[in-house]
């Protein structure tokens, strides 16, 4: 059996239990005793002399005992068997303890309905009890004996009010702890929610770049059986270089996460990219194989522009806040990764504008590619790229390729092409996480795919 309460706040099990019995002997106890002084106080002894008197006795102890078996039932029809209780009380002293705990019972419900009709009850036969049935002495003249009934009465409500008033507090407090206790764990599991996307969003947006590098230049190695030991070399030190970087970047993702300070606090991240190294993504991408074009109305200085000092020193438009410059930047990382994978060998063309006070408009575009129709791609050739990792644009241009081959050396193209194809075919949650950046930034995200261009553009506030 359980001692804990239940959502009415009533005890239950042991607690229960106890309640009831040191209640059943208070009232006993103290029944007793009135009882006894009712009817053996008398010095002179008049009272026993009564011929009835020890019916009298009999009864008072038969109506006490019906009404201590009522004190345990009460709470299955509180009004009824406290209002019985409370008249019986009126003709037996050794019920009036008993009946007197089950009024507190009844005004802890803190019911005026209820409490009303049995206080007044009670002194109804309190007093018809004293005057018909007890004539006390000395006698009392009966406005003494109602205003000393009334404020017995009002006593006893007066109790059962503060315990029903006091419980009904303890309860209030319980569910209100509760309450705290669940939104507490809510905000927890928001905020872990939170933390768990923010870190997918920043981890996605550091390696996917880079990998999406090394799975280019891999490929060349995989698919290009005519590359010379120098080209090979130049391949596989491009692979290096970015799974190298790739891995840093990662370990300082996870630094952040891990590693606690000097003074048991975690430590500073690590700069996060903006606008200014926009130019050194751009040339990363066009090291890669891709064309890509710039247009922007915004000062060179803020994206990393190396163009004339002199209009550098110059009067230039406010800078757009760091958070935004890097919502900016990581988008247009995201759309030149996407392009690589979904749309190779087609021209981007990255468009910025806006001014202080208003937006920042980002807008990424380029060709949809062939696998992006649902066709395996094909990959043109780019005599003039500038690495010599993927000079021939690169490496998965093909197997149709090579070929002045034997047809072996085709169907191996071919394969690669198609194998290429698949892989392109699968898709991320870039976009998604793109959305979400612009939205945690209080800007807009659009993306359209029409007329055979894919266009995602994104308005960022450029506050003062």
């Amino acid at each position: 059996m359980s001692t804990e309460t239940v959502t009415d706040g009533r005890p239950r099990g042991w607690a229960r239990a106890w309640g009831e019995t040191w209640r059943l002997l208070v009232a006993l106890v103290f029944g007793l005793v009135v009882s006894l002084a009712v009817w053996f106080g008398d010095p002179a002894g008049a009272r026993d002399a009564e011929p009835l008197f020890g019916l009298f006795v009999f009864l008072d102890v038969l109506v006490g005992l019906t009404v201590l078996v009522m004190l345990p039932l009460r709470h299955r029809a509180p009004f009824v068997l406290t209002l019985v209780a409370v008249v019986l009380a009126g003709i037996s002293p050794f019920a009036s303890c008993a009946a007197s705990l089950m009024l507190v019972s009844l005004a802890t419900r803190r019911r005026a309905a209820e409490i009303i009709p049995v206080a007044l009850a009670f002194v109804v036969a309190s007093v018809l009890g004293e005057v018909l049935w007890f004539r006390s002495e000395p006698v009392l003249p009966l406005w003494q004996t109602l205003v000393a009934v009334v404020v017995v009465t009002a006593l006893i409500v007066v109790v059962g009010l503060y315990i029903g008033g006091r419980r009904e507090l303890l309860r209030s407090l319980r569910e209100r702890a509760r309450l705290v206790e669940e939104e507490e764990h809510l905000r927890l599991a928001q905020a872990r929610d939170h933390e768990r996307t923010r870190i997918a969003r920043e981890m996605h947006d550091v390696l996917a770049h880079r990998l999406s590098l090394v799975a280019l230049h891999a490929g060349a190695l995989e698919y290009r059986d005519d590359l010379d030991p120098a080209e090979t070399r130049a391949t596989a030190g491009v692979i290096r270089e970015n799974a190298r970087t790739a891995l840093t970047e990662l370990r300082d993702v996870l630094g952040v996460l891990r590693e606690p300070g000097p003074d048991g606090g975690t430590v500073a991240a690590p700069p996060q990219p903006t606008l200014a190294g926009l130019d050194e993504l751009l040339d990363e991408a066009r090291s890669a194989g891709m064309v890509v074009r710039l247009e922007s109305s915004l000062p060179e200085a803020l994206t990393g522009g190396r163009g004339d000092p002199a209009a550098a020193d110059g009067p230039s438009e406010e800078a757009p806040p760091t958070t935004t410059s890097r919502h900016a930047f990581r988008i247009v990382q995201e759309c030149l990764t996407n392009a690589r994978r979904h749309a190779p060998g087609q021209p981007v063309t990255v468009t910025l504008d806006g001014r202080p006070g208003d937006q920042l408009v980002v807008r990424v575009e380029n060709a949809l590619g062939a696998a992006s129709r649902g066709a395996v791609p094909a990959y043109p050739s780019s005599p003039g790229a500038p690495s010599p990792a993927l000079s021939a644009a690169g490496s998965l241009r093909a197997g149709a390729g090579a070929g002045a081959g034997a047809g072996a050396g085709a169907g191996a193209g071919a394969g690669a092409a198609a194998a290429a194809g698949a892989r392109v075919l699968r898709g991320g949650h870039g976009l998604d996480g793109l959305a979400e950046r612009a939205r945690l930034a209080g800007g807009t995200l659009t993306l359209d795919s029409s007329a055979g261009r894919h266009v995602v553009e994104a308005r960022l506030p450029w506050t003062r």
